[in-house]
């Protein structure tokens, strides 16, 4: 049996779309997960919604490995709502889906960087390409007739 919970983390680490959480799972992360609020529904997805930061801090806290890691304590033993499940294995079952996806989320933000800083590249390059000394700053004309 999955429950909405889980269905839905599971949605947002395999789309990497922090977008797709629901208030339920919002809640469920900060109360039992580690999280802060960043005050709320909102400010918690703009935190995390770049790759980077999708990859690198909201992904680790469910990686055994990693620092930021929220393991169960005694609290999370106690069922969810009326779902049959404790609080504990249901951030197990957050921990193993994150361990299915963690490689491919890492390699799709490091691919994801690479794309913004070659955009980043290319506007620079249009920008900067076959400029004449004529068209250079007055500062960078300056240091010119100096040398």
């Amino acid at each position: 049996m999955t429950i909405a919970v889980i269905r839905n983390f599971k949605e947002v680490i395999e789309s990497r779309d922090i977008d797709r959480m629901s208030k339920e799972l919002y809640h469920f992360l900060t109360l039992y997960c580690g999280f802060i609020a960043h005050y709320d529904i909102h400010g918690f997805k703009a935190t995390y919604k770049a790759p980077r930061d999708f990859a690198e801090v909201f992904i680790r806290h469910f990686d055994r490995e990693h620092r930021y890691y929220s393991g169960a304590y005694a609290c999370h033993q106690e069922k969810y709502k009326e779902t049959g499940l404790t609080k504990a294995e249901i951030k197990r079952e957050f921990d193993r889906i994150v361990d299915l996806y963690k490689d491919l989320i890492s390699r799709w933000a490091n691919e994801e960087l690479r794309k913004e800083r070659y955009a980043l590249y290319l506007k620079l390059k249009e920008e900067f390409e076959g400029s004449e000394p004529h068209d250079l700053p007055s500062h960078q004309h300056r240091s010119e007739r100096s040398v």
